[in-house]
Parts: structure tokens; sequence; C-alpha cells
């Protein structure tokens, strides 16, 4: 993968030194072949997924240390999948670390639309900022309550859609594997006008009228605490024409704690507190969007984060370019965050029960 990182870093040079369009041309291309990578045979798909940034962090957000700056892979991500009328399977894998780490592996069995039974290894579906494709979010990374809640683990889970709404409902091991407490949660969305819309984040191919998402959330991390290591809160999608709104709420419980990595290497516990973030964007141009994103984690440092960013794709099929800076103030740090990346290929993440229902 890092050669092909560095294939496409060359092109880039190469498009930059250029007078003309030929090699941003030839770019484009090259991405669209990369892009083209995923590929299906009787029911059976297969892709990957490449994101790749330099980044450049101060002080603060480098946990104390000098200046940084430099490249990093987010995600570089390899998946196989089969979907049938009535049961399916993933499987996925993140080599971001340089070792490949299992994400995905589990079945699932459609009875009927509002009856799709899940067991193996997968990732609860909690918030819904934490359940978005990566290649389709806006910025590098997730909320910071997406982030906490960005988490594979082994169970099972009960969800599907009626009418209007959709609902989850998982049980899985948290972080004492197979004793008896487990992590459980339970997740409800409604669309209040249209259709319950893709996962993901912004206004690309939203229609030219109102579509709200609205979703519930209640969770307890028993493996934690057998009183205090829950919580609960809600979300609020919508589009409208150009126009895309994100806001995000919840109520953390005091033995509810997790360490994240939204800064670059400097850890964010997140927990015993009201964490929440809204997000406004707006297309611009045929495939352009722009972003401002304001997060507060209310934690021990009082955290806060503005968020701008800015994301296009030459052509269609060419990859997603992204330019993200963050402005990071808390107790513990004060500093700010600036990131340029592209995303190529896909994870084969699709919204949840919008596929084929029974025979």
């Amino acid at each position: 993968m890092s050669s092909g990182f560095s294939a496409v870093l060359l092109s880039l040079a190469l498009g930059a030194g250029s007078t003309g369009e030929d090699s941003w041309l030839d770019l484009d291309r090259e991405l669209a072949r990369l892009e083209s990578a995923p590929g299906a045979s009787d029911g059976v798909s297969w892709g990957a997924l490449l994101r790749a940034f330099y980044l450049f962090s101060g002080e603060e957000s480098s946990g104390g240390n000098a200046d940084t700056s430099g490249f990093a892979f987010e995600d570089v991500d390899l998946y196989f999948a089969f979907d049938a009328a009535e049961f399916g399977w993933r499987v996925s894998a993140d080599a971001e670390s340089g070792s490949p780490v299992l994400q995905d592996a589990h079945a699932y069995w459609r009875h009927a639309p509002w009856f799709v039974l899940t067991f193996g290894q997968f990732k609860p579906r909690v918030v819904r900022s934490g359940s978005i494709a990566p290649e389709q979010l806006l910025f590098r990374e997730r909320t910071f309550l997406g982030a906490v809640f960005d988490v594979w683990d082994d169970g099972v889970e009960l969800g599907g859609h009626y009418d209007q709404f959709d609902y989850w409902l998982a049980l899985t091991d948290a972080e004492n594997g197979h004793e008896s407490d487990h992590f459980w949660s339970l997740r409800g969305e409604w669309a209040l006008y249209d259709v319950a819309f893709a996962d993901l984040e912004g206004a690309r191919e939203a229609p030219n009228h109102l579509r709200v998402l609205l979703g519930g959330l209640l969770f307890d991390d028993v493996a934690l605490s057998a009183s205090d290591g829950g919580g609960f809160g809600f979300d609020l999608a919508l589009t409208f024409g150009p126009y895309a709104f994100h806001g995000e709420w919840a109520r953390l419980d005091e033995s509810f704690l997790r360490s994240v990595d939204v800064f670059a290497g400097a850890p964010l516990v997140v927990g015993d507190g009201q964490p929440r973030s809204a997000t406004l964007s707006r297309r611009i141009g045929a495939d352009g969007e722009a972003a401002l994103r304001l997060q507060k984690a209310d934690d021990a440092d009082d955290t806060s984060s503005l968020g701008l960013c800015w994301n296009w794709a030459r052509a269609p099929g060419s990859g997603r370019w992204i330019v993200d800076l963050a402005f990071i103030e808390g107790d513990g740090r004060d500093d700010t965050l600036f990131s340029i990346g592209l995303n190529v290929g896909t994870s084969g993440l699709d919204r949840p029960f919008a596929g084929a229902t029974p025979r």
C-alpha cells in the first residue's frame, strides 16, 4: 500500500508542475481506475479503500512535543461480502498500522425487513456518526461521539425496518470478553420527512426537498459498571437541496470513559459528561462541499473544537480530496491541526436494511 501511495504522490507532483490539464486528467483517470476496483459476482462483492493524509499539528496536539508533520493512513481497508435475499455475510480488515486488523466478521439472516439477525463481529450502531462509512465522511475524522462508538465487537444484533422506522438492538462482549457483564445498546431512527437516506455526511446527491432523520440511543456498558456505565442521547440529520445539517448530543455516565484519537496522536478521553456537535455544510459547484463543525467534548479538560473543511472530486469516480482545518481549545490543548488527503475506493458499507428483501 505504501508504494501505491507513493505513486499517487508522484502523480500529484507531476500534475502540479504541469502547465496544462493533461497531467491532472491522467491522475483523474488513474484514480478512477482505483475507484473501480470493487467488483461483484453472483452476490459476492469485494473492494478496497485507501484514505491517506498529510498532517501538521502543533505542540499541544502532538502531546507536548515539537511541531509534527508527516503522512498517515486513516484507512487501508479490504472487504469481501455476500448478500442474498435471506442471508449474507461480510469480512473486512484494516491495515493502516502495517498489520491487518480484523473488523467485520459476521453473518446475518433476513427473516423479514423488520427482523434481521446478525451474529459475529460487527460495529453496534449507537450514534449515526459512528457508523458512517469512512469514505463518506466530510472531515478527516469522525465527531468526538462518532469516534467513541467507532468500535467492533463480538455479539448479536437484532434490527429491521418498518414504514418510517429503523431499529437496532445489540448485545456484545465489551471490554471483559466472555465474562457475564456485556455492552448492550438500543437505537431507533425515524424518517420524519421523506425516507431514511444514505449514511453519509453532507449534501452529496441530496434532492431539492427537505429530508429529516431523527435518531435516539440508549446504552449500558455493564463491563465498566453495573449502575453508571451507560448513557443516552439523540442525533438529527437533515438535507435541503445543497444544504445539510447534523447535530448530536449524549449524556454519558461517570463510569463510561473511552479514549479516542482524533487529534493526530494526542488522546481525548470522552465520558462523564455531555459531548455534542453540530455540522453545517453546503454543496459548491458540481462536486464540491464546504463544511463547518462545532464540537464540545465536555471532558475533564473542557476540550472544544471548531472545524472547517473543503472536499471535492475533480471528476466522477476520481476519488475525493479533503482539506481539513481544526482549531482546538481546552485546559490541556490550544492548537491548530491541518490535514489534506485523498479517499480512493470504497469500504462497501451501505445503510442497513436498504438491500434485498426475502423472496
